[in-house]
């Protein structure tokens, strides 16, 4: 079968090879991959610049979904046919204390779909039976291929933050998961969704308004993040801030753009160092979250919802590109040019 494959941790050495389709095991199930969404993190990944283990070589690719073509001697609920999407949860021990308690995204033995074993940037992927989802009728294999990074909005927003109605919500970083968390906040009933990008993010804004942002600012020039916080809670600023950015420099307009008492969640990855205080969280007694993937619960939720068209992603998803071309897949997203580009094997 044809696979993406990053053969060696330096920047580049990518391909697409031809590779053995995988076996699976008596619990698992083999999917024939029917789109695979590009996530921010695989343009880093073939760079080498994550701060995460990575095994090499691997197949990269987290984000898909399809319908299965075999199934292992000990599945039962499944059969060849049947659509699915996955978590990315590929292995965890499922014994320890975090396991046992819902927590198995964070089992020290979790190795990730394109981090750590084998991904879906390929025609197959071997699935544990226990971390798929069946797709609703109602949504396409297309739509259903993003179903990861709503889960992640889902998390970051609902499950972590508790935004509810009349919350006033900044989303610092108009990308995908940002965008989504834009969506989440408005189906949570926020009153106030206010989006900060950056210079070059103009065409992501336009698409946040669409989903939800009833606000929109690129910052630099004369857009001081504190005067528009200013505006809600009788100056105090915002009860939730999501930060859909990264870098230090958004953890410190986080800090500067939330009330006293308020919420920031850190999603975005920022490897460097802040270098900065974090007295503002002590002086406004701030809860500082960091949002990491989801859980089975959280999936079927989610799937509820897109199922009932409560998750439109016909303006997230702007590119549908072959296999082949990966690599203009990762381009259209370092350039900001793509939103959400998937393949199609």
């Amino acid at each position: 079968m044809r696979a993406v494959v990053k053969y060696k941790r330096e920047d580049g050495n990518t391909e697409v090879r031809d590779v053995p389709v995988p076996e699976i095991g008596p619990s698992d199930v083999l999917v024939k991959v029917a789109y695979i969404g590009i996530c921010g993190s695989d343009p880093h990944m073939f760079h080498n610049q994550v701060s995460y283990p990575m095994a090499v070589p691997i197949i990269l690719g987290h984000e898909f979904s399809g319908t299965i073509e075999k199934v292992g001697s000990d599945v039962k609920n499944w059969k060849p046919g049947d659509r699915v999407t996955a978590e990315t949860h590929a292995r965890f021990c499922g014994k320890c204390v975090l396991c046992k308690t819902n927590n198995y995204r964070f089992c020290r033995e979790r190795k990730g779909y394109g981090f750590g074993v084998d991904g879906a940037f390929a025609e197959f992927v071997s699935v544990p039976e226990r971390i798929l989802h069946a797709v609703p009728d109602s949504v396409t294999l297309k739509d259903a291929s993003c179903t990861e990074p709503v889960c992640v909005a889902y998390n970051v927003v609902i499950a972590k933050m508790g935004v509810k109605a009349g919350d006033s919500v900044a989303v610092l970083g108009p990308g995908p998961i940002g965008i989504l968390c834009i969506h989440m906040a408005k189906t949570a009933g926020a009153s106030n969704i206010v989006v900060f990008g950056a210079p070059g993010d103009e065409k992501r804004l336009e698409i946040a308004r669409a989903y939800g942002a009833t606000e929109t600012y690129v910052l630099g020039g004369s857009v001081d993040p504190k005067t528009v916080a200013a505006k809600f809670n009788e100056g105090y600023g915002f009860d939730k801030v999501v930060d859909a950015a990264g870098p230090a420099a958004t953890l410190k307009i986080s800090m500067d753009v939330v009330m006293p008492g308020g919420i920031i969640n850190k999603v975005a990855w920022g490897p460097k160092p802040v270098d900065m205080s974090l007295d503002p969280l002590l002086s406004k007694g701030v809860t500082l979250q960091g949002s990491f993937s989801h859980t089975w619960d959280i999936w079927e939720k989610v799937l509820v919802m897109m199922g009932q068209g409560q998750m439109p992603l016909d303006a997230l998803i702007t590119h549908e590109l072959p296999l082949e071309e990966w690599h203009e897949g990762f381009e259209l997203i370092e350039s900001r040019e793509g939103l959400k580009v998937v393949l199609k094997p």
